[in-house]
This record gives structure tokens, sequence and C-alpha cells, in this order.
């Protein structure tokens, strides 16, 4: 087993260095990278960074989209035992101030000219922060990535490969910012053993190929993207194929064609929604072809999974495959193999669909604080609900009051200059307190309920965790978002975030296509149709359980007003605080 994340990288480069390691899309052109002129790129970029005064133990930021450039700048860092942060491209300028003088930043990478002008907004408010460089051309006195390693020579492999090998394991290499649903980000330490580890660990799960092309469109700045989406690929020597943005996923997919994509559920949710949505434009008999062939795919699967006598099913499925699936199949790139979830619940339903078209998704689930994931769903031993059993060398234990512990060795070191909430994190026998309420069945699948500072407690002292509710309106297609309230209240009430593009569809058909956003918000017919779809949606909930009323707001949550993490988790304070008068309105 490799002992560091570099370490991991080169070997990969030793074993397979024509193989296509990185591809993206520029300028109408497809650009590819081979392993080995990635590791050419990483050993110049190297001595580049350490030539221009990056020593060991410095802290150096990455500001930038998903591209190749990100990648190598992290390898290249790690290998000389700079300490990397990754900072969100979407934050705002007095965020990022916040992040680069609570880590003493020393030197940042940052992707264009938009970026770099929030750095030139804040920068003498971070002291620390002396050298900048760009991925991209911004001016004369900013070095780029290409220029830093066009005045290196060639070779420099053993001259880095000293470097790798004296590299602790347990140091400290990257300080990674959570996005904290309270308060200010929280810097956590981690480090090489445990991300190789957790690597290692994971892919024994997964099984991962050469030949597997996984589609990177989650921010590499977050953890989850990082490790799942670009090392675990790299540890196994796949490709990595960029998206051009989150706005162009669906068309990405049918030009990488991918075997494996790292994904919140969300996405895999609408994939699913627009393939019924389009089925139900279709004529009677594609209805009804469409319908059949899905109720088979779920009893084929079922049946298969059971190990039960299946009878004509199997030629059933066939016909099922010929008729619907494999062009499902093909619309989404015609090769996915292992299409990965986490970051939040998937629905029951959405899982379901995928295996019931020989896609079986694998859920996970992980957090920063230990170095990213800590269970996974065995391939095709899936349990509706749960998100998998702890990874090799990871222990999982429910306290008392439900919330679940994690202990091992991909448990980080703590979190950056605060001893004092460290300890309130981590025990003193080790375990990681994760905040999150659930349970484990009897072979040790976890199931989640919700975060424990979520939790709803009514004034009638009924316990309402609003998640798995929120997730399960969310399948609406007119709800982007919604968040529900009702702490100390008579009952629970909820703040919707329409799905403006599907609501003028609806608009359009219902004598409303003049009306303005805002004005469809304050209909009295759009108001009945949200009703009407929380209704349907909540169906068997417990009475306590159910939204008894409900606003739309005109506007999305953002992260410039603190409402949303980077990562899109709903911060329930600040929307609650910002949005007191219309909350207050529902309870009058």
């Amino acid at each position: 087993m490799p002992s560091s994340v570099p370490e991991m990288f080169f070997e990969t480069v030793h074993t397979c260095p024509q193989k296509e390691a990185l591809r993206i899309q520029r300028d109408n052109s497809l650009l590819s990278f081979s392993y080995q002129e990635c590791g050419t790129k990483v050993e110049k970029l190297a001595k580049a960074l350490f030539d221009a005064g990056i020593k060991p133990g410095d802290r150096v930021a990455i500001l930038s989209d998903n591209m190749p450039e990100w990648s190598l700048s992290d390898l290249a860092l790690l290998s000389i035992q700079a300490i990397v942060v990754p900072v969100y491209q979407t934050l705002p300028s007095q965020q990022i101030s916040y992040i680069l003088n609570d880590a003493s930043c020393k030197a940042i990478f940052v992707q264009n000219t938009e970026q770099y002008e929030k750095i030139v907004e804040i920068h003498d408010a971070v002291p620390s922060l002396s050298l900048i460089f760009s991925f991209e051309r911004i001016n004369a006195s900013i070095l780029t990535f290409d220029e830093l390693i066009a005045g290196i020579l060639d070779d420099q492999g053993p001259w880095l490969s000293g470097r790798i090998a004296g590299i602790d394991p347990q140091k400290t290499c990257s300080i990674v910012y959570t996005s904290g649903t309270t308060g200010d980000p929280k810097g956590v330490e981690l480090n090489n053993a445990g991300f190789v580890h957790d690597i290692v660990e994971s892919e024994r799960v997964l099984t991962l190929y050469q030949d597997d092309v996984f589609l990177s469109f989650l921010p590499l700045s977050h953890l989850y993207e990082r490790l799942a989406g670009h090392w675990c690929p790299m540890y196994r020597g796949s490709t990595i194929h960029y998206a051009r943005s989150i706005k162009t996923v669906i068309e990405d997919i049918s030009i990488a064609a991918p075997t494996v994509m790292v994904s919140a559920p969300r996405l895999f949710e609408k994939v699913a929604s627009a393939v019924k949505d389009r089925a139900a434009l279709g004529n009677i008999p594609a209805r009804m072809i469409f319908s059949w062939a899905l109720s088979v795919g779920l009893r084929y699967h079922e049946k298969r999974v059971s190990g039960c006598t299946m009878l004509l099913l199997p030629l059933f499925y066939r016909i099922a495959w010929k008729l619907v699936f494999s062009k499902i199949k093909k619309k989404l790139g015609g090769r996915f193999r292992c299409p990965i979830a986490g970051g939040a619940p998937l629905s029951v339903e959405t899982l379901k669909f995928f295996e019931a078209i020989d896609m079986r998704i694998i859920e996970g689930y992980g957090m920063t604080e230990a170095h990213l994931i800590i269970t996974l769903t065995p391939p095709g031993k899936t349990r509706y609900g749960s998100c998998g059993k702890a990874i090799g060398g990871v222990s999982l234990k429910i306290a008392d009051d439900g919330e679940v512990l994690v202990k091992g060795p991909t448990v980080m070191k703590g979190y950056y200059n605060k001893p004092d909430l460290t300890s309130e994190i981590i025990d003193e026998e080790g375990w990681l307190h994760t905040g999150d309420i659930g349970y484990l069945d009897d072979d040790n699948y976890l199931y989640l309920v919700d975060r424990k500072k979520n939790i709803i407690v009514t004034s009638g002292g009924k316990n309402v965790a609003p998640a798995p509710i929120e997730h399960r309106l969310k399948k609406s297609k007119y709800i982007n978002d919604i968040c529900l309230v009702g702490s100390r209240r008579k009952f629970i009430s909820a703040l919707i975030i329409p799905e403006i593009s599907e609501l003028r569809r609806w608009a359009e058909l219902h004598g409303l296509a003049d009306a303005t956003d805002n004005e469809l918000c304050e209909n009295d017919s759009v108001y009945l149709l949200y009703q009407d779809e929380i209704n349907q949606l909540q169906d068997g909930l417990a009475r306590f359980e159910t939204v008894k009323k409900f606003q739309i707001v005109k506007e999305p949550l953002s992260i410039e007003k603190g409402e949303i993490t980077p990562s899109m988790k709903i911060k329930r304070t600040v929307v609650e605080k910002n949005y007191k008068d219309l909350i207050d309105r529902m309870y009058e």
C-alpha cells in the first residue's frame, strides 16, 4: 500500500504511463493527457513552486473550477509537502478572506480574472499572502501554470522522488474548510495516511478498472470529488473526463460515455424524472410499453436479488431491454456501470428506477472530518434506506441519544487552531461524533435519520426529522428546494423554492404564460398546484410530521446571504432569521 497520495499517483504513472488520465473540452477541441504527461507536469510544477519559495508546511490555496490544472497543482503541492487549502470557487471575497487568514496561506492559485479580482479586493486584509499564480492568462505580473512549468528542465523525477519519500503520512497535508451550517467554516486537518486508507478500502468495495471513465462535475474544492472522483480513479489508472459546467452535465454524459459518475442524489433524481416525463409525452402505445417495461424491470431485479425462480420473467426483461432500457442507457452514454451517490439520501423510488434498467447506484456516507468515506453499499447488496456498511478498518457505533459515532485511521487530526471544538467532536476514546442521528441493523448496515441539530421539536413535544420529509417533497418537479420550520410551534410549515422552469411550463398550459416569475409565486392557482403536490407526496406521514402551511419564496436561497453552504446544505437558523416575517405569517 502506498504511504501518500503522491506516491499512489506516481505508482500509476509508472505502471500505465500511456493510459489516458485526464480529458477536457476546450475551444471545441477535446484535449487528452496521459498519466506520463500528467506525471511530468506534476514533477516540473513541484520544482517550480519549490524554487518560487513554497516550502514544506506552507499553506497554499486553490480557487478554481474543475480542470486538469487544479488536480495537477494539488498533487505537485502535496509532493513537496506543502499544505493544500481548497476554496469553493463560488464563495464571495469576504468568506475567502476568512479562510486565507485562518489558514495563514502563503500562496494561492486562481483560475481566471474573475477569481483574481476577488483576491485583489481582499489582498490587504490577508497579510500572509505573498504569491499568486493562475491557471488562465490574467496579466504579465501573474505567472500561469504553463509559464511555471515552461521554465523547468525535464528529468525532475529523481529530485521529486526524494521529496515524496520524505513525506510523513501522519502530518497534515491538507486543510479542508467545512461549509458548516452554523458559525464560521472550520479547517479540518487531514493527512496522507487517512487519505490513502480511505482510497484503498473504498476501492475494495467499488472495484474500479483501468478502462473506467469518470465524469467530473462536482467541485474539486469539496473532498467528495477530490477523493472519490479523482484520487480513487487515479489509484486504478482510470480516466477522468471534465464536464464543461454543472449546467451541461446531461449533454456531457453522452459525450464522455462514463462508466462511473460521482454525484449528489439530485442529479440521479432529475435524470429519472426527465425520463419519466419524456415517456409521459409519448402516444398511448408508447406510454403503455414504458410502464410495462418499468414494471418488468422492477420485478426482474427484485426476483434476481432474492434468488427466486423467474420462469418467463427473463424473456420479458430482454424484450423490455430492447424496447426501452437500451435506449435510455444509450442516452446516458451507453456504458454506465457504477453510479455513486452521496452527500444526501437517495430516494428509494429513484434507486429502484435505476435498478430496473440495470444500473445499480452505490450509496455512501461520509464527512470531511473522516477523510470523506465512512460507509459504502456493497455492489448488488442494496438495502433500501441504508447508506451501506463501514469500509475496512472503520468502526461504527450508535450513542445513547442516537448519534452516529466513527472510529478508525481515517478520523481527522482535528480542527485547525481550534482545540476546544476538536475536543467537542472527538472524545477521549477517539470516537468522532458525527452529529448525525441514525441506527445500525443486525448486519451493521447504517441508516441515517437526520442531523442532530436539525431535529424540530414542536410546541406539543413531537420530534420531527426534517431531512427525510424535505427529501420526499423534493420529488415534485415543481420544487427546487424546501426548508421545513416549526420549532416550538404548533405544527410544521415550509418555505418552498420553486423550480421555475417547470413552473413556467405549467403556466403556459394554464393561461398564465404572460405572468412574471414573481406573479406566479403569488398566484392562487399556483398555490393550489403546490398544495396538491404536497398533499400527494406526504401521504403516509404521521399527522405531526405533515406540512400544514407553506409559503413560496420568490428568490433562491443564496451563499451570499449565508442561507446555504457552498455544498448546498441549508443553514436553517439563517433561513429562519431572514424569513422570520414570512414564517410568522404562517402561524398567525
